[in-house]
């Protein structure tokens, strides 16, 4: 019988070479009878081995390496749950006394908190620094010995029992595991090798010097340690004293402020009932008041109200501060929610599926996420540091980890590659799965070079290697206890900021709540458009009284005009637009959910839109699921669907239908779902349902294993959906002022935005120093629309210069008064560095002070010192009157895009149309009037690359001319041809074949060529 007490994995940082998993099953194959994970500083992988040592049935102990200035390091291991929370907060010291990424820990913290812990010495140490340790571990410490086959093993075994008789503390063998298997070993090297930032070649002694400190089975020990085999019978005695585990670990959310005599369950049903007659002024019906009842009888036998009155609290905070937010995911299938103000949905009228949310079978926390706008949601962050103190409240943090190129490259520098040969090996594994013999010899490496392939190799083994912590985008852990003796905690590169040591899945397993305050920069967008919108038109909008159900906004959805809508202007969706036609909020629901992974791999999107459109009939085995699937019919569209025809059609329990569900939405979802895949047929045959049925229905719930929306996602994704169409479609010029002033955010480029807003009418004013401030601006226009609206001007904003500092330009804004009566004025007044002069020249800003871009440069250069102290600041030092050169117009759109990424002067195809008309190129608006089936070329400056996992290899690229977009498809073989082409040219000429799919017009690839926009360059001559 043997327990190993020395282990570390992956989550050592660069010092493990086996995930905590491997580590795990290793062991018990070996017959490992305990496995103790201790990896340096941290226990960021502990949770995972817990779930997978539970799984397998082998006795882990919760233990981490910790080191210390001034004496060795230990192995410490909890003996209950007083002693891990004492482990918890040395991590903790020790990981925020130091810089980030050096723990600093004196050994002094250790002695004042030795209670409930076993100490194990890995390597001998000097006997006069490790006494005192020891003797704060009376009965609980051990040295530690180990065999490595190497030279000096029989010296450091002597020296380890010596210093065992010496301290009068017992002996015990481990074998310092940093691999689960010896076929890692060259794996591990590579990680030291990154780790100390060498080659291999350079590394020497630093590396270990053989494949031995593997995890080895009681077997191998007892050869390794045949002449003193006690001490592997002895490691049973710490497995023995360190009962603690990590399913004993109890957290409580931190309590409420409450009024007085108030009970936190108390204060939550009276805010629910106040907020009744808030979101039901015409009566609560009975089915809500039911389902209200249901709720929060779950909510208090869960002991959950505190959790909902914190998310409350801060939603309240929100919106007293006019920050606009919505929970979202299933927490909209809550009435309890929906009553509190954080989500914006009636599960009831929607009939969402609750158990989503909250079940007593699962007993699992609940998970609220709030969207804010983006660029205020640091106020909210700050008000929970305030409220809930930093000593119990952290932020989750996120496991940074290898991939693909990122492997590649280390990999390379560490096997000797050069820089330039690592650049161009890790562009062939970036965009499209695998690489070929060919890709590596266009980027010029040999398939046939041994160290190509063992990069290769070693890269394919450490992706997914855990590399940093960063941190959640917006997970916080509140606790009542201090959050460090729950989790250990530690600085995060941001400053004042703290991270728990486990990420957001590790948290749900032990069942720790955290709390998502997430950032959505569409919010971000309407709380400026409101803003605009008051300002230019005096109309006060917002999310609650925006017009519902508006058809005109539905007419411009259906011509697929939603560049800058949220969730619904990839160029998949603009394809759906016109087939899904949607004039119904609900239909919005569908279009949104539709144009995901899942859907797509479960076959759901062309039966729904044949039945749709009428040329399938759509039929159901009973009224029960008739019930459930009626609103999509027929098609399971969302998780709830398939958790509700689980149970209804199945079988299932609530509690199955979510291990389902949980199966479904799992990263190892394939392998996960089989088991409940033969359940669910047994149930419907069971139940008299068609095996034909059954088996179609789980195939289609095989697809949410590559990422579907639950219905109350899509719902919540489709209030601020509507509410950006509603803005785009009446107030185009607020719209598109707030997307360039939220940048950046979604799918296109500025140039893309202000070209789409000048195609529906949109008059844009360019950059001007006289006028212009940091953000782009309203100003009063002239002419009606088609509303009757007087629609104001966009006047572009000094953001879009490149090179130019806010704090600068704010201050040239300030400076203006009146007006500048000169650059020299400008200067002497804004005092801005003569860099970034320079940049406002090259954009065309100072045209109103100046003339041309050239005229500007030239007195920038004729103007004194521009050293604030320099008696001749920004005076006129030359009057020398040249007539400088007329810039060719191609010259000028170049500089316009360089410096501030877009011209209103002309579209670079502007210039290209007459050499495209001779190549017979069809314009962007051109392709609507082209038969389908007809062979065309047509060109555009690429805004859009898109090659999702789902399209089997295809390519899809938005190009953009001075019409409009026109959308290319690429075939997986095309793409292998044209790879160099399509990643790396700003402008493409194709020529392939229209599809036509109703309003929906698509050119396939058969031939593409790179353009280039100079003065005086032909289009591709060879073909003219």
């Amino acid at each position: 019988m043997y327990a190993e007490l020395v282990c570390q994995s992956n989550f050592s940082f660069l010092r493990g070479a086996s995930h905590p998993e491997e580590l795990v099953h290793a062991a018990k194959a070996l017959g490992v009878s305990a496995l103790a994970l201790g990896d340096h500083d941290g226990l960021y992988g502990m949770v995972k081995a817990h779930l997978a040592a539970k799984a397998v049935g082998l006795r882990l102990l919760v233990a981490s390496r910790l080191h210390f200035t001034d004496a060795p390091p230990l192995v410490l291991l909890p003996q209950d749950a007083a002693g891990y929370a004492q482990l918890c907060r040395l991590i903790s010291l020790s990981r925020l006394q130091g810089p980030r990424g050096k723990p600093r820990l004196q050994v002094r913290s250790l002695l004042e908190r030795s209670e409930g812990l076993w100490a194990v010495l890995p390597e001998p140490a000097d006997a006069a620094v490790v006494a005192p340790v020891a003797e704060a571990f009376p009965g609980r410490f051990y040295v530690g010995v180990q065999r490595e086959l190497c030279a000096g093993d029989e010296a450091r075994v002597a020296q380890g029992l010596a210093l065992a008789r010496a301290l009068e503390v017992p002996a015990c063998a481990h074998n310092d595991v940093h691999l689960h298997t010896r076929a890692r070993k060259p794996l591990l090297d590579v990680l030291w090798a990154i780790r100390h930032g060498v080659p291999l070649s350079a590394a020497g002694t630093r590396l270990m010097p053989n494949a031995e400190r593997c995890l080895k089975g009681p077997e191998e020990m007892l050869r390794l340690f045949s002449d003193l085999p006690e001490l592997v019978g002895r490691t049973l005695e710490v497995v023995d004293g360190c009962r603690f585990s990590l399913d004993e670990l109890r957290y409580h959310f931190s309590e409420e402020l409450l009024p007085p005599g108030q009970t936190p369950m108390g204060y939550l049903r009276e805010l629910v009932e106040q907020g009744m007659p808030v979101r039901y002024p015409a009566g609560v019906p009975a089915a809500v008041r039911a389902q209200v009842e249901h709720e929060l009888r779950l909510i208090e036998a869960l002991d959950f109200p505190g959790y909902f009155l914190a998310i409350w609290d801060i939603v309240r905070f929100a919106r007293e501060r006019g920050i606009l937010c919505q929970g979202r995911g299933s927490a909209a299938n809550s009435v309890v929610c929906y009553l509190l103000q954080i989500t914006a949905i009636d599960p009831v009228r929607m009939g969402l599926l609750f158990e989503r949310f909250l079940s007593m079978e699962r007993r699992e926390p609940p998970d609220i996420d709030v969207d804010f706008e983006h660029e205020r949601r640091e106020e909210v962050l700050q008000y929970v540091y305030e409220k809930h103190g930093r000593h119990r409240a952290a932020m989750v943090c996120e496991v940074i980890c290898y991939r693909g190129r990122l492997a590649a490259r280390e990999v390379g520098k560490a096997l000797g590659l050069s820089l330039d040969q690592v650049d161009r090996l890790a562009r062939t594994v970036d965009f499209g799965g695998g690489v070929s013999p060919e890709r590596l010899a266009e980027a010029g490496l040999s398939a046939g070079d041994g160290r190509v392939q063992k990069v290769l190799q070693l890269a394919g083994e450490l992706e997914g290697f855990p590399r940093h912590l960063s941190i959640h985008v917006g997970g916080f852990v509140i606790t009542r206890e201090p959050v460090m003796e729950v989790v250990p905690v530690e600085s995060a590169a941001m400053k004042d900021r703290t991270v728990v040591q486990w990420e957001k899945d590790d948290l749900n397993a032990v069942g720790i709540l955290k709390v998502d305050l997430l950032g959505l920069g569409m919010l971000t967008v309407l709380s400026r458009c409101f803003r605009y919108v008051a300002q230019a038109h005096g109309e006060a909008l917002s999310l609650a009284t925006l017009p519902a159900e508006d058809p005109r906004v539905y007419d411009m959805l259906c011509e697929a005009e939603t560049m800058g809508v949220f969730q619904i202007e990839s160029r998949a969706q603009m394809n759906m637009l016109p087939r899904l036609r949607p004039r119904t909020f609900y239909d919005l629901v569908v279009e949104i959910a539709l144009i995901r992974p899942g859907p797509i791999v479960g076959q759901m999107v062309h039966p729904y839109l044949r039945r749709r459109d009428g040329l399938e009939a759509v039929e159901y085995p009973s009224e029960e699921v008739r019930g459930i699937l009626e609103k999509t019919l027929g098609v399971p569209l969302f998780q709830e669907q398939a958790m509700r025809l689980a149970m209804v059609a199945g079988g299932f329990t609530a509690a199955e239908a979510d291990g389902l569900r949980r199966a479904m939405t799992h990263k190892r979802a394939e392998e996960r779902m089989a088991p409940w895949g033969l359940r669910f047929v047994e149930g419907c045959r069971a139940r008299g349902y068609s095996r034909e049925f059954a088996e179609t229905c789980f195939q289609q719930f095989r697809g949410f294993s590559h990422y579907g929306f639950p219905e109350s996602h899509s719902a919540s994704f489709a209030l601020i959906a509507y509410a950006s169409a509603y803005l785009k479609r009446y107030y185009p010029a607020a719209f598109c002022a707030g997307l360039i002033n939220s940048q950046p955010m979604g799918f296109y480029a500025v140039h893309s935005l202000v070209e789409d807003a000048r195609r529906h009418g949109v008059e844009v004013l360019p950059l001007d120093v006289q006028h212009s401030d940091w953000d782009c601006t309203l100003e009063p226009g002239t002419g009606e629309d088609a509303f009757g609206r007087v629609q104001p001007k966009l006047r572009l904003g000094l953001r879009l210069v490149k090179g130019l500092q806010e704090a600068h330009a704010q201050r040239l804004v300030a400076a203006r008064g009146e007006g500048y009566r000169g650059l020299g004025d400008l200067a002497r007044r804004a005092r801005i560095p003569s860099h970034e002069l320079a940049r406002l020249a090259l954009s065309g800003a100072l045209k109103s002070l100046c003339g041309s871009r050239r005229e500007a440069l030239w007195e920038l250069q004729a103007l004194g010192p521009l050293d604030a102290g320099d008696l001749f600041f920004g005076m006129p030092m030359d009057g020398t009157q040249v007539e400088l050169p007329v810039p060719h117009v191609a010259e000028e759109v170049a500089q316009d895009y360089e410096t501030t990424g877009l011209s209103l002067d002309h579209h670079p195809f502007q210039l290209l149309r007459p050499q495209l008309d001779r190549v017979r190129a069809v314009s962007a608006a051109g392709l609507a009037q082209v038969t389908h089936g007809r062979t065309v070329r047509t060109a555009g400056m690429v805004i859009c690359r898109q090659r999702p996992p789902t399209a089997r290899g295809f390519t899809f690229l938005s190009l953009e001319d001075e019409t409009g977009i026109s959308n290319v498809v690429v075939k997986p073989d095309d793409f292998t041809r044209y790879r160099k082409e399509i990643l790396g040219s700003p402008f493409l000429l194709v020529e392939g074949v229209v599809e036509r799919a109703g309003k929906v017009v698509n050119v396939k690839v058969k031939e593409l060529r790179p353009l280039w926009l100079e003065t005086k360059a032909p289009v591709a001559r060879s073909w003219r």
